[in-house]
């Protein structure tokens, strides 16, 4: 006697299915990992910056577009903590102001020069452990040739600081773009030691009340406005008055 067994049609694609269903790959192991990151090589803080004398010209060199200034790094910084540019219109290691802060693995910065003027840049190099280098002053020619359009940092970005005996308020007005980060920073001196950030915010036009924590102090800020793929952007400090209205 002869029986039959009927099997559904899907039962038997199910089946077939789970037969050839290949196995999912697995990540690398624990061994391979290990020696991947053994093979990638770390970071290393350059020699030149164990040497007495260093020429800037072997650090860093600039050069001009118009109001465009272009700082190009030519060591690779990328094991130090911290890597900055500083420029002012004297050459003299005193009144620099701060134009960037770079990622230590960036080799290249520009800076929107306020004025036809020549200029004169630095660069700091912070290790990782130990005290900071710096190298410079480099000098950028001036635009004899009138080739830029120059306006100033705070004609583009105009923002006021003014306060009460308790309170101060500071209103900014910025260019309509994307910014990464706003930062309001307060001292009760024109030191940039002891400053602290008070407020951060993304919005290019806004106001924000500082609650001060001495009303008999005074208090400067700062600005700190870092603008989404593009350079930072140092403002101040100035000093909170009282206002006369």
């Amino acid at each position: 006697m002869n029986i039959k067994i009927l099997i559904p049609l899907t039962t038997i694609a199910l089946l077939f299915a789970a037969c050839n269903k290949q196995p999912e790959p697995k990540g690398p192991s624990k061994e391979v990992a290990k020696a991947t990151a053994k093979a990638t090589p770390k970071a290393v803080v350059p020699t030149i910056l164990f040497r007495t004398n260093v020429k800037s010209s072997e650090m860093f060199t600039v050069s001009r577009n118009g109001q465009i200034a272009t700082i190009d790094i030519l060591v690779d910084l990328s094991a130090c903590k911290r890597v900055s540019i500083k420029r002012n219109a004297t050459g003299i290691s005193k009144d620099q102001i701060l134009v960037g802060d770079l990622p230590p693995k960036r080799r290249q910065l520009t800076d929107t020069l306020p004025s036809p003027d020549a200029y004169y840049y630095w660069l700091v190099v912070e290790p990782p452990t130990g005290r900071h280098r710096t190298f410079g002053p480099i000098r950028i020619d001036p635009d004899t040739e009138r080739k830029g359009t120059y306006t100033s940092v705070e004609e583009t970005y105009p923002w006021q600081a003014v306060r009460t005996q308790t309170r101060a308020i500071i209103s900014w007005d910025f260019p309509k773009t994307k910014y990464s980060r706003i930062s309001i920073v307060r001292n009760t001196s024109v030191k940039l030691n002891g400053r602290r950030e008070i407020y951060a915010t993304k919005e290019g036009v806004g106001t924000f009340t500082d609650t001060l924590p001495d009303s008999n102090a005074d208090y400067w800020y700062w600005l700190v406005i870092k603008i989404k793929n593009k350079n930072i952007i140092y403002q101040g400090p100035i000093k909170a008055e009282f206002s006369t209205q």
